[in-house]
């Protein structure tokens, strides 16, 4: 995996707008990915309340069930983590992710497995967000690659889906 920035000369030439990558990918950075995740909030929460509200003369807001199932400093709850595995798993990307043009690949160029996907969402995420901190988000501020500790816990990078600049490339590995 390289980097290019706009100091490091690139020996790839860019794809034209509209063509596919060949593997060269610009990385996504802090606020691009945090817009995304507000946006992501905004849906779980959304689907929390439409879940809870027709299971409501079922189960009591004060009970444990609906207590781990809601949103919390530790992780994004059930439903929450179950959105981010299955939308990463099948299309690469959350709704708020295919809103800023941005996905998530992996070294390789494969498609990403049901084992990374899980552990990028499930462990990784949980220990980026510990204790509500969310300081493995910070972590993206630092890094010439725009990384957050749970991308480099899975080894996966979050990129834009179409690249119009030379400035901070990845090439993948085909």
């Amino acid at each position: 995996m390289t980097i290019n920035d706009e100091n490091t000369p690139r020996t790839e030439t860019s794809p034209e707008p509209g063509h596919k990558n060949d593997g060269i990918y610009r990385v996504a950075g802090f606020w691009t990915r945090l817009l995304a995740f507000t946006a992501d909030i905004l849906v779980i929460a959304a689907l929390n309340s439409i879940i809870w509200n027709a299971l409501s003369a079922h189960v009591s807001s004060n009970s444990f069930i609906y207590k781990v199932s809601h949103v919390n400093s530790l992780f994004l709850g059930i439903i929450g983590t179950a959105y981010f595995i299955i939308m990463t798993r099948y299309y690469q990307q959350t709704l708020g992710k295919m809103i800023l043009g941005i996905k998530v690949i992996q070294r390789s160029g494969k498609p990403l497995s049901w084992i990374t996907v899980v552990f990028r969402e499930l462990v990784a995420r949980t220990l980026s967000q510990l204790m509500g901190l969310n300081l493995g988000y910070i972590v993206c501020w630092f890094n010439s690659e725009k990384r957050c500790a749970h991308d480099y816990l899975s080894d996966t990078w979050v990129v834009y889906e179409k690249s119009y600049s030379d400035n901070h490339c990845i090439t993948v590995e085909s």
